[in-house]
C-alpha cells in the first residue's frame, strides 16, 4: 500500500512540478511588468480574493467532504455512484453560477472589505478604484475554480489523481501570455501604483481565462475516467443530505480561514500603502514567499495526502482504526522526508531564491525583505505539513465539528500575533516588515495547531507501535541542518570567489547549494537509517532510464 500511495503521489507530483515552475514564470513576468510594491499588491489581492470567495462559500466543502462521501458511492452503489455524482455535479455548478454572479454584482463592498486603513485617505482614490475595477474583473473566477475542483475530485475519487494536478499548467499559460502582452504594450514599474482601463482588462480578464483553460482541460479525463455526465437535479433520497450535515462544519472551518485571510491581506497592502519611503515587504512579498513554501507542499504534501484520503477513508469505513494510524503516520513521515530539508533550504538560500523569482525591474528594490519573509514562513513548514495530514485522518472518519473548533483556536492565535507584530510592534516608519511579521505569526500558529490537534486526535486514533513521527523528523532536522549549513558554505565560497549579481548568478548559487546539500543529506540520513528517506530515494531512482531498464 505504502508503493502505491508513493506511485500515485509521482503521479501528480510530475504535473505540480511543472505547474508550479511556470508559476513562478508568472510571478517574475508580474515583478518585471508591475512591480513589487503597491501597484502589484492591489492587482494581487484581485486576483486572490474570487480563489478565497470560492474556498469560504463551497471550496472547503466540495474538497474535504465529498471524496469520502464519493468513494462510498463508488464502492457501494449499484450503479458505481453515477446518479449520486451527477446530482452532486449538478447542484454544485447551480450554487457555483448563483454565489458568482452575487459576487460580481457586490465587487465594491468585497473590495473595500480587503482595503487596509491607509487606502482609506480620500488622496488613494484612484488606487481604491483600480482594485474595485481588477476584484470585478477576477470574480468570474468563482465559477471556474468551484468547477475545476468539483470535476477534479470525481476524477480523484476514481484514482484518476494526474490530471488535477496538470491541469494547472494551462492557466498558468494563459496568465504569463497575458501579462508578456502587457510588458510589450504597457508601461512597467510600480510608480504610480494604478492602472490603465487598458491593463486593468488585459490583466483582470487573462487571468481569468486561464482559470476557465485550467476546467476546460479536465472534461476529456471525465470521459475517459467512464463518467458520463447528465445534469440531474433533486437531492432526495441521494443521501447528500448527510453530506450537507458534514459541510455545516467545514463551511464554518473555512469561514475561520478567511477571516484570517481577510485580517492578514489587510495588514500586508497596509505594509506597501504606508508612506514608510524605501524597500517594502507587503501582499505580493508576503503571498510570493508563501509561493514558494507551498512548492514542496503541493508537490509532496498535498500529493500523498491526496492519494492517501481515499484509503484512509475506506480504511475507516471498515473499522480498522490501527491501519488508518498507520497509513496517516507513514505518509506523514515519507512527505516529511522531503519537507524538512526543504524548509532548511528556504532558510538557508532565502536571498537567491527570491531573487531569481523577483529580481527584476523594479523588483530588486525589495529583495531582501522579501528574503526574510521568506525565512519566517519557511519555519511553519514542518508543522503546517503535520496538521494538513491530521486534519485528513480526521475527515476519513466523517468528522468535520473537530476541525473547526482547532481551526478557531490556530485563527485566533494567527490574528492575535499578526495584529500585535504589525500594529503594535511596528510603527508607522517601520510598516515594511509588515510581511516578515506576518510569516511569523503563520508559523507561530501552525505550531499551536499541531500541539492542540495531535492531542485531540489520540481519542480517536491510538497510538500505534512503530507509527510515530517523533524520533524521525528530530533525524530528518538534523540532517537537514547540517547538509543546509554545508550547502551555505559552499555559496559563501563561490560568493567570495564570484562577485557575481542578479538572477543569473542567484540561479547558479542555488544549483551549487542544491548539488551540495541533497547526497549531504542523503548520506546522513542513511547513518542515522531514516528509512523514509530511502524509500523516496529508492521510488525516484527507480524512475531513471537505466535503472528502469535494469529491472
Amino acid at each position: 500500500m505504502a508503493d502505491r500511495t508513493l506511485r500515485s503521489a509521482a503521479v501528480m507530483a510530475a504535473g505540480t512540478v511543472l505547474s508550479r515552475l511556470l508559476g513562478f514564470v508568472r510571478i517574475a513576468l508580474l515583478a518585471a511588468a508591475i512591480g513589487t510594491a503597491l501597484r502589484s499588491d492591489i492587482f494581487t489581492a484581485a486576483n486572490t480574493i474570487p480563489n478565497s470567495l470560492y474556498i469560504l462559500l463551497a471550496g472547503g466543502v466540495f474538497n474535504t467532504v465529498l471524496v469520502p462521501q464519493l468513494v462510498r458511492a463508488i464502492k457501494n452503489h449499484d450503479d458505481g455512484g453515477r446518479d449520486f455524482t451527477n446530482r452532486l455535479l449538478t447542484f454544485g455548478f447551480v450554487l457555483l453560477a448563483v454565489v458568482t454572479v452575487g459576487c460580481v454584482l457586490l465587487a465594491p463592498f468585497i473590495a473595500e472589505l480587503y482595503m487596509p486603513r491607509e487606502l482609506q485617505d480620500p488622496s488613494r482614490a484612484s488606487e481604491r478604484e483600480s482594485m474595485i475595477v481588477l476584484v470585478r474583473l477576477c470574480l468570474p473566477q468563482i465559477f471556474f475554480y468551484g468547477a475545476f475542483v468539483l470535476v477534479g475530485q470525481v476524477l480523484n475519487a476514481r484514482r484518476r489523481f494526474g490530471p488535477m494536478m496538470w491541469a494547472p499548467i494551462a492557466n498558468n499559460i494563459v496568465a504569463c501570455a497575458s501579462i508578456v502582452v502587457f510588458l510589450l504594450i504597457y508601461r512597467t514599474g510600480d510608480t504610480p501604483p494604478t492602472y490603465s482601463h487598458g491593463e486593468e482588462l488585459l490583466l483582470g480578464l487573462g487571468h481569468t481565462f486561464g482559470i476557465a483553460v485550467q476546467l476546460l482541460v479536465l472534461l476529456p479525463y471525465l470521459r475517459a475516467s467512464g463518467h458520463l455526465y447528465a445534469p440531474k437535479f433533486g437531492l432526495r433520497g441521494t443521501g447528500l443530505g448527510h453530506t450537507a450535515r458534514l459541510g455545516i462544519w467545514t463551511l464554518l472551518f473555512v469561514a475561520v480561514n478567511q477571516v484570517t485571510l481577510v485580517v492578514v491581506t489587510k495588514l500586508a497592502i497596509a505594509g506597501s500603502a504606508s508612506l514608510d519611503p524605501g524597500a517594502k515587504a507587503g501582499l505580493f512579498a508576503y503571498s510570493t514567499a508563501m509561493l514558494v513554501i507551498l512548492v514542496p507542499h503541493g508537490i509532496v504534501t498535498v500529493s500523498l495526502a491526496t492519494a492517501a484520503l481515499p484509503q484512509m477513508s475506506a480504511l475507516a469505513a471498515d473499522g480498522d482504526v490501527t491501519e488508518v494510524a498507520r497509513l496517516a503516520a507513514r505518509s506523514i513521515r515519507q512527505t516529511l522526508a522531503i519537507v524538512v530539508p526543504a524548509a532548511a533550504a528556504m532558510i538557508a538560500f532565502a536571498y537567491p531564491i527570491m531573487t531569481v523569482i523577483a529580481g527584476y525591474g523594479s523588483g530588486k528594490n525589495n529583495l531582501n525583505l522579501m528574503a526574510y519573509t521568506l525565512m519566517a514562513l519557511a519555519f511553519g513548514l514542518v508543522p503546517f505539513t503535520v496538521q494538513y495530514f491530521q486534519l485528513r485522518t480526521f475527515y476519513a472518519f466523517e468528522d468535520t465539528r473537530t476541525p473547526f473548533f482547532l481551526q478557531c483556536a490556530i485563527a485566533t492565535t494567527n490574528i492575535a500575533a499578526a495584529l500585535i507584530g504589525v500594529r503594535v510592534i511596528l510603527d508607522q516608519e517601520h510598516l515594511r516588515f509588515s510581511g516578515v511579521m506576518l510569516g511569523a505569526a503563520f508559523s507561530v500558529s501552525y505550531l499551536v495547531a499541531v500541539l492542540l490537534s495531535r492531542r485531540v486526535l489520540a481519542r480517536t486514533v491510538p497510538r500505534v507501535h512503530g507509527a510515530g513521527i517523533g524520533l524521525p523528523l528530530v533525524a530528518m532536522v538534523i540532517a537537514a541542518l547540517l547538509a543546509a549549513g554545508i550547502g551555505r558554505g559552499a555559496v559563501m565560497l563561490l560568493n567570495s570567489a564570484l562577485d557575481w549579481k542578479g538572477p543569473l548568478a542567484a540561479l547558479l548559487q542555488l544549483a551549487v547549494g542544491a548539488i551540495v546539500m541533497l547526497p549531504v543529506y542523503v548520506g546522513v540520513a542513511r547513518v542515522l537509517r531514516i528509512h523514509e528517506v530511502t524509500d523516496v530515494v529508492s521510488v525516484v531512482t527507480s524512475k531513471l532510464p537505466g535503472r528502469r531498464r535494469r529491472s
